[in-house]
């Protein structure tokens, strides 16, 4: 039986593959719409991804990976949108653009900026309680 702490690693790695199974659609597009509307999706998606990622390690029994949350957050959500990236270069009908990977990094530290200024408003509300 999954311990409570593992459960959080299962979202990040379920929409990790759907992720994937997206980019390796060669039909799936975003409807047309303003010019930059599908960096807008990237930033989301990947946002998502980061917010996943931290429970992830945030989480985790090891703590190597709790220690270690926003950088490894940065680096396996950057990383894992970088290889997206260079996925779609060999899916039809897809492409592989720089743009796409900025937002997706976007997406990423804005959320882990969050992430980090909401834990650091919710220590000190605590300390002053």
């Amino acid at each position: 039986m999954p311990t409570k702490t593992s459960l959080y690693k299962y979202p990040a790695i379920l929409y990790a593959i759907l992720i994937f199974i997206l980019s390796a659609s060669p039909s799936i597009s975003p409807p047309p719409g303003f010019v930059l509307e599908d960096k807008i999706y990237h930033f989301i998606e990947y946002g998502i991804f980061s917010l996943l990622l931290f429970l992830a390690f945030y989480h985790s029994r090891k703590e190597f990976l709790r220690r270690n949350v926003f950088l490894l957050s940065y680096i396996v959500g950057m990383t894992y949108g970088l290889s997206d990236e260079i996925h779609q270069k060999f899916v039809p009908g897809r492409s592989c653009e720089f743009l796409d990977f900025v937002a997706d990094c976007l997406g990423i530290v804005l959320v882990q900026i969050g992430i980090w200024f909401y834990l650091k408003k919710k220590r000190r509300d605590l300390t002053v309680a």
